[in-house]
Formats: structure tokens, sequence, C-alpha cells
């Protein structure tokens, strides 16, 4: 196998960034062997530290161990930087997806490709940056965007390359879903947040996960890439938890039902993040701690259940590793984005 050299960037480097330097290198040898992949880091940001380029390559092991100070800016970094591909980890802004999508337009439009985990680039902007990847031959892929490194998108691509996806259900925050179980058991749900902050699972803003805006996000990227809808965060009809009455929570608990925060769409009317009592036997009702997981109701393959148990950062950094070997292999971007319907 030929190898192909990648000279890699970073836009943040908080919890997920510094999870995938690690990984990175702990499988440098292995992804090289396996792969024909081989790296150097050109470019780190964060919004503390700034954005430190190196053309000769960056000691990542140092830049973990002892981190930097740099003036540069990201925009003006991601716009002159000697990169081939761009991690985007920055934190999510639901109401705009900026300032990550404008580091992805940037970066595509200059012919580098992206891998993200950032949702909001991907919820508002989805079809406009696939268009820029074509037209400029850069990669595009955000596995980790949806559920850590569950497979949603490229099990969509291997599993049903024919028919349509009708409609998904999902659970798809954890932090949601570990305060509703301490609720159901009669805990605290304050005291749950601190516990999630704490493990690094809870959004930067923890009121993102708590008033339904991140799994709003996911249920548009699902909707819009797998079934070519149009919509926008602030078209998903939430339900916050404080509006989520405990007593209720716990009567469902002691009638043997399990609440869960589900988003959810089909290909046509409303789509929701709201609570629902699901019964013992519903394959969402199973996912305990901190997993996610996804219904998926197909036009000729019937339903499909995927769901990632107990995952956390060091997943969702895989999933963007896995995007990064994809693009190596070619698999430039998700099929099924290619025909969004318009609004």
């Amino acid at each position: 196998m030929e190898s192909r050299h990648f000279r890699l960037g970073f836009a943040g480097f908080g919890n997920v960034g510094r999870a995938l330097a690690q990984l990175l290198l702990a499988r440098r040898d292995e992804i090289a062997t396996r792969h024909g992949l081989t790296f150097e880091v050109t470019l780190l940001a964060s919004a503390r530290r700034g954005a430190w380029v190196d053309p000769s390559g960056i000691d990542l092991e140092r830049a973990l161990r002892d981190g930097w100070s740099a003036a540069p800016r990201l925009p003006e970094a991601i716009a002159a930087a000697p990169i081939d591909l761009l991690f985007e980890a920055t934190p999510l802004n639901p109401h705009s997806g900026e300032p990550a999508l404008a580091h992805l337009r940037a970066a595509l439009g200059r012919g580098v490709s992206v891998v993200t985990a950032n949702k909001g680039p991907v919820a508002f902007a989805a079809p406009e940056l696939f268009a820029t990847s074509k037209r400029t031959g850069a990669g595009f892929r955000f596995e980790s965007t949806v559920a850590d490194c569950m497979p949603v998108f490229n099990l969509f691509e291997a599993a049903v390359p024919v028919g349509r996806l009708l409609s998904f259900r999902g659970v798809l925050n954890s932090t949601s879903n570990h305060v509703l179980q301490a609720i159901a058991r009669g805990e605290s749900a304050e005291a749950a947040v601190r516990d999630m902050q704490r493990r690094g699972f809870a959004e930067t803003d923890p009121a993102h996960d708590l008033d339904g805006w991140d799994q709003a996000v996911k249920a548009v990227i699902v909707a819009n890439v797998l079934m070519g809808r149009d919509l926008r965060p602030a078209d998903v009809e939430r339900t916050p938890l404080s509006a989520v009455d405990p007593d209720w929570v716990r009567a469902q608990a002691r009638a043997g039902r399990t609440v869960r925060l589900l988003a959810e769409a089909a290909a046509d009317g409303p789509a929701r993040v709201h609570p629902a009592g699901l019964e013992a036997g519903d394959f969402l009702a199973t996912l305990r701690g901190f997993s996610l997981g996804l219904t998926l109701v197909t036009e000729l393959a019937g339903t499909i259940n995927v769901s990632s148990v107990e995952a956390g950062v060091e997943q969702t950094a895989y999933g963007m590793l896995a995007d990064l070997v994809a693009i190596r292999q070619g698999r430039l971007r998700v099929p099924a984005c290619d025909t969004p319907r318009g609004r």
C-alpha cells in the first residue's frame, strides 16, 4: 500500500481534542501499517492559548504536557496554515453554528479536508458544506457529531445503500439520560448534572443538554443528512428537563416504565425532543448510564437499532480518527447527503 502523509490541524483542544491527540500518538504505528497513513501536526489552536502554526511539525507530546501560548487567531491560521486536514472540536453554538461554521467554510474552501465533532455547522449548513467539499475535492465527515463514535452515517452508508430512512427516534444526550435516571431513583437533578460535568460529559453550557438544544441539533443533522429534510434547530419542538415533573418520572418508574428524553423525526411532519415513558421491552429503555442509542425505521431494511454503551470523550475522539481513516481510503463524504430536499 502506498503511504499518504497528512499535515493535521486542531481547532479546539479541550477534552475531545486532547483525547484525539493522545489516540493519534498511541496508534501512530498501527495507522501507518494498516492504512498507509502517516501524519504530523502543523496547527494547534484553542480559544485560551491562541493558534500555534509550525510547518516543520509540532511536538504533540510536548503540547499535551506543557501547552503553548501563541498570538495568531484561529481564522487567520486556518486561512494560511500548511494543513491537509482540520479536526474541528470547538464548543457548540446551537443558535448559529458559529464560529465553527466559519472555520469549516474557510478550510473546505481552500481544499482542506475537515473532520468535525461540532454539531452546529452540520445542522445549519450541511448542503453548502458538502457542495464546497465536492467543488474543492476536500473530504468532509462528521460521525462524532451525533453519538460519540456510534455508527450512524457509516452504518447507513454500508447497510442502507438502497431505499430511504422513514423515521428515527433516539436517546442522543448522555447528560439528560443520566439526570432522568437520577430523578427516577429519587436523587437530585442538580447533583446529577454536577457529576456529568466532573466526568467531562456535559456540554460547556449545561443548558444545551438540559433544555434539549443538544438533541435538537442532533435530530436536525440526522433528519437533514439521512432524510433530505431542511430543518434548523429552532424548528424542533423542545421540552426542557425543567418542564418534566419529577413525580411523574418516579410514577413511571414504579409502573415499570423508563423515562427518556427522545429526539425523533419522520420524513415529514414535526421533529421533537420530548420526554416519553418507554415500556420495558423498548430498545431505547434498555440504555443505562451514559449509553446512547438510535432506532432507524427504513423503507427496505426494516428497523435497525444501534447503541453506544457507556461511551465517553475517548470514543468521540475515536470517531474522529475513524473519519480520518475513511478520508484516507477515499470515502470523502456520506452519499446520503448528496440530495437534500428544499424547504
